[in-house]
């Protein structure tokens, strides 16, 4: 059978396009390949969000172009939101590339494979989860950003669709490279909700923010035990929607809320609308109301203005606030955006050792705050068998994400893959978890 391989670059929001793309493939007679050797159709879905991004893309291309002037490969083709940015100048770089089509044109794909789109996607992450994108583009326009000039403007999906693509994912087998074969096919477990800012859900079609009714309806369907939510932008949060984790229990106590920064002036020139202070009121708020909640933030350094004062406010918030979880990044200027002419640039050193700095002081805090684990019974998803260990699996507490929160190492038990049982946390090494099964709890297959 005709093999392809699908290198999906940047975040989960390009993957649910990379799964669309691949049952295209599929449903042109091809299989998926895990081996970049055996394609005969090697296909990248690219990221342009940031100019590290446009790096790995090159990096990338030389690699299969290099493979593909040895015969190794066939077709190249590629698409992504590199086509809203850089399209041209690559062109002319990567001659060999067969194919280039628009962002999101899976019409353009089938029309190549000369196959029907059936509109359907297929899982290509390991792990138990499924992403449900439920809105694409952003209106925000931060100052460092490029996302609304690549992705557009903010495009809701009605609830009623979204019903509809959740149920078929509940319904869409898990496919994994690391996944003992069987014959009886296993489910995701989760629902994970992605968008540009999942806040703004349904302003565009609704005329009001519409993610309680949303939550209220994918609750519902069977399959799922875990609803997350992921990009939450905190000038859109609105803290009466707290509520909603007491009255839908699939609904994790899980807050992604990526602030940014802290410190009054850069938010202003970022183009945020929430100060230090509104900010700290609804991490305060939230802790005070879920106390299990898990905090998680992204926070940039090195943006045009900063100075040791308002990093040293960043190192404070980390301090204060309970995050269980951070994400730090150093400021890149794109061409295109208010910041990128911005005075008072900060050089990349300085920015580099500010973060530096950062994550030092992040790791003692979240060092104290995950060691607080030790000898506490929590659910966590068994995701895959540890290779070579028969009594060991790799699997996820319920307030780490997939791909980005770490893992947690269940020793010394039988249990089945997919399933969500409740772990006696043993020990902490960073942000991985290792335990085993609490033999008060009940496993839920």
């Amino acid at each position: 059978m005709k093999k392809f391989y699908l290198e999906s670059l940047g975040c989960a929001k390009n993957l649910v396009d990379s799964e669309r793309f691949a049952s295209i493939l599929v449903e042109a007679g091809y299989k998926l390949s895990f081996d970049v050797e055996e394609a005969e159709i090697v296909f990248i879905n690219t990221c342009a969000f940031l100019q590290s991004a446009l790096d790995e893309l090159d990096e990338v291309l030389e690699t299969v172009v290099r493979l593909k002037s040895d015969k190794t490969i066939g077709q190249i083709i590629v698409s992504g939101c590199v086509m809203n940015r850089e399209a041209d100048k690559l062109k002319k770089a990567y001659p060999m590339v067969d194919y280039w089509i628009g962002l999101k044109d899976f019409d353009a794909l089938a029309s190549i494979l000369k196959s029907p789109d059936n509109k359907q996607s297929i899982h290509l992450e390991n792990g138990f989860h499924a992403y449900l994108r439920i809105s694409d583009g952003c209106e925000n326009y931060c100052s460092y950003c490029k996302i609304p000039s690549i992705r557009g403007s903010l495009k809701s999906v009605p609830i009623e669709q979204l019903v509809v693509q959740a149920r078929l994912l509940a319904k869409r087998p898990v496919i994994s490279k690391i996944r003992p074969s069987s014959n009886k096919p296993a489910f995701p477990k989760e629902l994970v909700l992605i968008a540009q800012d999942t806040c703004l859900y349904g302003t565009d079609i609704y005329g009001k923010p519409s993610l309680p009714e949303l939550i209220a309806a994918l609750h519902e369907i069977e399959g799922f035990e875990w609803i997350r939510l992921l990009y939450l932008h905190p000038d859109h949060f609105d803290l009466a929607w707290l509520e909603l984790w007491a009255k839908y229990p699939k609904l994790l106590p899980y807050f992604e809320i990526p602030i940014q920064h802290i410190s009054n002036s850069i938010l202003t020139a970022m183009n945020r609308v929430k100060c230090e202070a509104e900010l700290k009121t609804l991490f305060n708020t939230i802790i005070k109301k879920i106390p299990n909640a898990a905090l998680r933030t992204t926070l940039m350094v090195g943006f045009p203005g900063e100075t040791t004062r308002e990093v040293d406010k960043l190192l404070s918030l980390i301090k204060n606030i309970p995050f269980l979880h951070m994400g730090s990044f150093v400021f890149s200027p794109e061409d295109g955006t208010p910041a990128f002419t911005m005075p008072n640039q900060v050089r990349d050193t300085i920015a580099e050792n500010r973060q530096f700095k950062l994550d030092i002081a992040w790791h003692k805090q979240q060092e104290q705050r995950w060691h607080s684990f030790v000898g506490k019974s929590i659910q966590a998803i068994v995701e895959s068998q540890v290779v070579g260990k028969s009594l060991e699996y790799n699997c996820r507490a319920w307030f780490q994400a997939p791909d980005i929160d770490g893992c947690l190492v269940l020793s010394r038990c039988e249990t089945k893959l997919g399933s969500i049982v409740n772990v006696v946390i043993d020990d902490v090494i960073g942000n991985i978890l290792f335990g085993h099964i609490d033999p008060r709890g009940k496993e839920n297959d």
